[in-house]
C-alpha cells in the first residue's frame, strides 16, 4: 500500500552461550528421564488393569 512504510528488520540473534546450551542439554536429559518414567507406569497400568 502506497502510505505503509516497511517493516524494520529484526536484530539477529546472538549466539547460544555454554551455559544456555548447559541448561539445555540438563532439561532434555530431565525430559528423557520423566518420558521414560511415563511410559513405565502407563505399561505397569496396563499390565495390571487391562480392562481401562
Amino acid at each position: 500500500m502506497p502510505g505503509k512504510t516497511p517493516r524494520k528488520a529484526a536484530p539477529p540473534s546472538p549466539a547460544p552461550s555454554e551455559e544456555k546450551m548447559a541448561c539445555a542439554e540438563q532439561l532434555r536429559k530431565i525430559g528423557d528421564k520423566w518420558n521414560l518414567r511415563q511410559k513405565l507406569l502407563n505399561f505397569i497400568a496396563k499390565f495390571f488393569c487391562p480392562d481401562t
